[in-house]
């Protein structure tokens, strides 16, 4: 049956299930509990935004539980803290979801989901009463408010889920902060949020006007700025969904209520000319198929946020490394974690990784300087890979039990023959700059088809705003007219991978390298040796390119145009050398 659209130009009044012209106003009311409520059943029909949340929980389910199990847990549950569940559509989804995984590590999960809207709650709980869970499953879900500061139990949950409320929250990172506190060490915070596309392009233009106040404006893209501007690690994916506006189009109530849930407004009671500027958005972003529905696409952001295993500890005074690169990536991520859970799902009694351009072994010194990994796990088989064979014999001195020294390979990853399906864990720290970007995508497929099904791979990489990486860029367009290739950064490698189709999820490490001005011997180092000699060389261990030799500190900082640019890093008499640098992980 075909279906009846208007133009927005010829609704009248009496077509649309609206109040009457007096009752009309400049501002359209709040909604109460009730209209709020059927609003949001009717929304939430129209949209694919639950149903792909829910998918996107079923796919993850193993990444959210990667690294919640370890010795500092006192019991034997795995508990969730839900904040504002609503009708608990995609919290029975989870539930589910975690149940077949419990066998291996936990033997309950305990669910807590708050909920203060009295509607939701009810149907909440009615659900439960059809569901059927088994003795070892605890969920309550409690009238109850998450109040940021004041929201303090000693319970501590392994997975804290905000699913679309952080538009209510006055203070957004607050309420964030407020998780991130009551989730356990070695655990996730998870947001599932609306991104900036779709209805709020149309919030953004008509809802100061609709409303009143944009009070609940609120986006995935804030909340990466947020996050980013605190460096808070976080991985952030990115799920399509799409609104139905067939009904709201056509003027029915229930369109009308749609439009009231997604203004988060009363629209019934609004001006008639307010209201038909805000049909006229909607007309303007939907797209009309085939069958005569109209869609509106509205994706949506999910930000999984690691909590530390460890504390983050100062520097040894046994780590003599020139910078703090491996000190970071040892200290800012759940290896303890990952460890434990590679163990628990090996069929052996070890585990096997393979280091992939280990180098002189400064990022193997630096890991067990810092991580001290538990005495369940047996040996670690650690195979090294580099094409020097000078690096590799100095990284073999640094294998220390539990990691036991395996196979050593002189040769490139993209050259070296190695065996399928057999590593639990692979990883390259900084390895990867000098991989051609034409060959990224056969050495990452390599390198996934390296690992055993449930081996998980790890690359870390400096992106395209780090110092590394940029001042090599700096330096082509300065000082050889923007001739050469530069470093394949972590961008690059993520580009890659989604071409690939290789899953993959990025944890993101920000800090500065501080140096003094006046300490010159640090920042020839630094600059020639960390950033500039590895760019020059191309790996070539022996063979140093006459290029590496040609350039000096004195030349770099007296060229007008790269003073100008490593002034810019200056501050109070001291260089801060920003570096961002991606730890990817992936896996088959």
């Amino acid at each position: 049956m075909k279906i009846q659209y208007k133009s927005p130009e010829n609704f009248q009044s009496s077509e649309i299930e609206r109040h009457s012209l007096q009752n009309q106003k400049l501002v359209a009311p709040p909604l109460d509990d009730k209209f709020y409520a059927e609003s949001y059943e009717l929304r939430k029909a129209a949209s694919t935004m639950t149903v792909s949340a829910i998918e996107w929980f079923r796919n993850n389910v193993t990444v959210l539980l990667e690294g919640s199990y370890s010795r500092s847990h006192q019991d034997d549950t795995f508990s969730v803290l839900s904040i504002g569940s609503g009708e608990g559509d995609i919290d029975l989804e989870i539930i589910q979801s975690l149940i077949p995984r419990l066998n291996l590590r936990w033997k309950q999960l305990r669910y807590v989901a708050l909920e203060p809207n009295q509607i939701h709650r009810d149907r909440f709980l009615q659900r439960l009463d059809q569901a059927s869970f088994g003795k070892n499953v605890k969920v309550s879900v409690h009238d109850e408010y998450f109040e940021p500061g004041r929201f303090e139990r000693e319970q501590k949950y392994d997975l804290v889920l905000l699913t679309h409320v952080l538009y209510y929250f006055d203070e957004p990172y607050q309420a964030i902060q407020s998780a991130l506190k009551q989730t356990r060490e070695g655990g996730k915070v998870v947001i599932v949020h609306q991104t900036a596309t779709g209805i709020p392009e149309i919030q953004r233009e008509f809802m100061l006007e609709a409303k009143g106040n944009q009070n609940e404006m609120f986006t995935a893209e804030d909340i990466r700025n947020l996050l980013d501007t605190q460096s808070h690690p976080h991985q952030y994916h990115h799920v399509d969904a799409r609104l139905d506006v067939t009904e709201c189009l056509q003027g029915l109530e229930t369109g009308v209520k749609i439009m009231s849930f997604c203004m988060e407004c009363d629209l019934r009671q609004l001006q008639e000319a307010k209201f038909a500027n805000i049909l006229q958005a909607f007309w303007r972003l939907a797209e009309i198929k085939d069958s005569g529905k109209a869609f509106i696409n509205e994706p949506i952001g999910v930000f999984v946020l690691p909590v530390p295993s460890v504390t983050v500890q100062q520097r040894s005074p046994e780590d003599k490394d020139p910078v703090i690169d491996y000190w970071q990536l040892a200290q800012r991520f759940d290896w303890l974690g990952t460890f434990l859970s590679q163990y628990h799902q090996s069929e052996n009694s070890s585990l096997k990784l393979l280091d992939v351009a280990c180098g002189t072994g400064r990022w193997l010194q630096a890991f067990s300087h810092y991580i001290q990994l538990d005495q369940e796990i047996g040996n670690i088989v650690y195979d090294c890979l580099d094409p020097s064979g000078s690096s590799i014999a100095q990284a073999s001195q640094k294998i220390h039990l539990p990691l036991e020294q395996g196979k050593q390979y002189v040769n490139t990853i993209q050259s070296a023959n190695l065996e399928r399906n057999a590593y639990d864990l692979l990883w390259s720290m900084h390895g990867f700059y000098m991989i051609p970007r034409q060959d990224l995508a056969v050495v990452l497929k390599k390198c996934a088809s390296l690992l055993k099904d449930t081996g998980v791979g790890f690359i870390a990489l400096a992106t395209r705003k780090s110092f590394y990486v940029d001042f090599y860029e700096q330096y082509l367009q300065i000082f050889k007219e923007g001739k050469g290739e530069g470093f394949t950064s972590a961008e690059d490698v993520i580009e890659s991978l989604e071409e690939c189709g290789i899953q993959h999820q990025v944890h993101r490490i920000f800090y500065e390298e501080p140096i003094k001005a006046d300490d010159h011997a640090a920042l020839e180092h630094y600059i020639k040796h960390e950033a500039t000699v590895n760019c020059f060389n191309k790996d070539q261990e022996t063979d140093q390119l006459s290029e590496s030799h040609e350039i000096t500190l004195e030349e770099l900082l007296s060229h007008p145009k790269m003073e100008r640019y490593l002034n810019s890093l200056l501050r109070n008499s001291v260089y801060y050398f920003p570096e961002e640098v991606l730890l990817i992980s992936f896996n088959v």
